[in-house]
């Protein structure tokens, strides 16, 4: 029994379609690279249409276990360029994510959580493809290194009662030092 090879027309019709259905589940990046490989139909307007429109400063998700008046954890990030955005993702100490936030160009956003234990990673770019792909692989992607927590040195100790500043592109001598551990769009 011999089988046919789809054509080129069909096989481009079938990438084009998967780019369609990765955009319906808001993965935009790799729906940009599906479009662009499908080379069919209206591919170059469906790939432009994959980066979105970077989100206004402030809080994009928190999860409503981690709602809590009694300890303030700020953000500060100086950036210049008002194209860039900066993504940042708490993570409680077993990994559960308890917000997100994006602040665009240079700024500060506040944000309300219960005192624990928290890790904490941020992204940097400036084509945004949404919170599932972030910048996509060309944006730099890194985990804070606070060495608070032996065996632990991505994790934080906040306590209730107090308020935290977080300074991302800080100048060097000012507050307290955080190193970070550069990552990867992979592993974001």
């Amino acid at each position: 029994m011999a089988t046919s090879r789809p054509s080129v027309e069909d096989a481009a019709k079938a990438e084009y379609d998967r780019a369609s259905a990765l955009f319906g589940e808001g993965k935009f990046y790799s729906a940009k690279q599906a479009f662009e490989k499908s080379a069919y139909g209206d591919w170059e307007q469906r790939a432009a249409a994959c980066v979105q429109a970077m989100p206004e400063t402030g809080e994009l998700f928190h999860d409503p276990d981690m709602a809590s008046d009694s300890m303030i954890l700020e953000f500060v990030v100086n950036e210049e360029d008002a194209n860039k955005g900066c993504y940042i993702s708490v993570f409680t100490k077993d990994n559960k994510l308890a917000e997100t936030l994006f602040i665009k160009g240079g700024g500060t956003v506040q944000t309300r959580l219960p005192g624990g234990e928290y890790s904490v990673k941020d992204s940097i770019g400036t084509e945004w493809y949404g919170e599932n792909e972030q910048f996509g692989p060309n944006g730099y992607y890194e985990t804070m290194v606070f060495d608070e927590v032996e065996g632990a040195p991505n994790l934080t100790v906040l306590e209730d009662g107090y308020q935290y500043t977080v300074t991302i592109n800080g100048a060097h001598g000012v507050g307290q030092t955080v190193g970070s551990t550069e990552g990867s769009w992979d592993n974001r």
